[in-house]
């Protein structure tokens, strides 16, 4: 009986386990589906409208506010997610990405500003909370899978939101005031669907556990673990994905504006980025077993490698500071081309996350939440520096910091791995014995 006992409760708890990571991810999908589609083209809406002291600056502008209050967020994050529990930290921190994609159906320099900072802090919460969710919900071998279970569901977002965008704008040259209402209408009533289901998530033992903790205990237990010699080795790493973050999601779909007419084509370049992202879950999930995280990353770089050299041969060198691109690029643009290099740079940058996410939650497995928020923090803050340059430096610089950023932070990464397995599960003790 009492094996029966066992192993009925193994089986609700794996089970239960699935669930939450599904809807984690399926509420990311529906959140992120409505932010990606609206930040992604924010700039070119911008440039679009015209009015209101609104430029294509402000875009890069906004979009380096949210991810330099996410990263600053970072700090107190921790504590809030212990206080409220990840259920309704994920609620609530959802809110003001709502508010954000609702104000852009007539946007002010003031309010896009600040609901810029608002969604910054709120980000700091989700992303802290997502990584508490899925480090309780992944026991023992199920990290690498179930991360990249989410991923897949996460970057399902990068679909969603573009195809209703690329059949809606059809072959439009500008995006007019009547189509930018309607977009961000149907987009704000995506964001609005998943967060409502983030209250669906299922109860854990690491929720109740962890609200026992005094408030301020995650916020010094991030402190201490930033000084930890393993994350020093995934400093440079967790730099790289902040710039790449910059790249994907705002610079690489703005060239495409910049090259080709057809509005609908920004749709296609994030469509295709989102395609690599999922078969980056899909396929770096599944090869981790095979050739383990730093496998995964040294094939990541070699895929980075490609893109960015095809970008420098097929894009003009002003294409992301020009509103309409004047140089020649060294071999001729076409959108085949150009979605091809989408699909690679989804699949490169799926790659290195998924398997800094499945180092963090294996190396700190009793204390996920304190280190998730270090790791946004590190990304945010660069992610917000690149987005004030970007708009001011040539396509070439940008792609010489991606190739540099990308080789030191997989070098790091894969020199980490190389230590003994012991070396890298003794944090909680190390972190302990400091404190002490």
């Amino acid at each position: 009986n009492e094996y029966k006992s066992y192993l009925s409760m193994a089986f609700f708890e794996h089970y239960r386990n699935i669930y939450n990571i599904n809807i984690l991810g399926f509420g990311f999908m529906l959140v992120f589906s409505a932010f990606i589609t609206a930040s992604t083209m924010e700039a070119t809406v911008f440039k679009d409208l015209n009015k209101h002291g609104i430029t294509t600056k402000t875009g890069f502008y906004s979009l380096g506010i949210i991810y330099a209050f996410l990263g600053f967020a970072n700090f107190l994050s921790p504590s809030v997610v212990n206080l409220l529990g990840t259920r309704f930290s994920l609620f609530l921190s959802a809110l003001p990405y709502t508010g954000f994609i609702f104000c852009m159906y007539e946007p002010y320099v003031a309010s896009v500003f600040t609901l810029s900072a608002l969604l910054g802090i709120s980000g700091a919460v989700i992303w802290t909370a997502n990584g508490e969710v899925i480090a309780r919900n992944s026991p023992g071998d199920t990290k690498a899978k179930h991360t990249g279970l989410f991923w897949a569901w996460f970057n399902a977002s990068m679909l969603l939101g573009n195809i209703f965008l690329f059949f809606y704008l059809g072959d439009s040259d500008t995006i007019s005031a009547h189509k930018r209402h309607v977009i961000y209408l149907v987009l704000g009533g995506l964001c609005t669907c998943g967060t409502i289901s983030f209250l669906l998530l299922s109860d854990s033992g690491g929720d109740v556990e962890e609200a026992k903790e005094p408030v301020l205990k995650p916020l010094k237990d991030a402190i201490r673990f930033s000084r930890s010699w393993q994350l020093r080795y995934l400093y440079l790493p967790i730099i790289f994905t902040g710039v790449s973050l910059n790249f994907w999601s705002s610079v690489f779909v703005t060239c495409i504006g910049s090259i080709f007419s057809k509005r609908s084509y920004l749709a296609l370049g994030g469509m295709f980025t989102g395609i690599g992202e999922i078969l980056a879950g899909i396929i770096w999930g599944r090869l981790t077993g095979h050739i383990g995280r730093q496998g995964v990353v040294l094939c990541c770089s070699v895929i980075n490698s490609l893109v960015y050299y095809l970008v420098f041969l097929s894009f003009p060198f002003d294409a992301a500071t020009a509103d309409k691109a004047e140089d020649n690029p060294i071999i001729s643009s076409n959108i085949y081309l150009t979605l091809g290099i989408a699909v690679l740079l989804g699949l490169g940058d799926g790659g290195f996350n998924i398997s800094i996410y499945s180092a963090l939650t294996t190396i700190f497995e009793a204390k996920p939440a304190p280190v998730f928020a270090i790791f946004k923090l590190v990304q945010s803050l660069v992610g917000a520096a690149a987005f004030l340059y970007c708009g001011h430096l040539a396509l070439q610089y940008q792609l010489l910091i991606l190739a540099v950023t990308c080789l030191v932070g997989a070098l790091s990464f894969i020199r980490l791995e190389q230590r003994p397995s012991d070396d890298l599960l003794n944090v909680e003790v190390i972190i302990n014995v400091n404190a002490e």
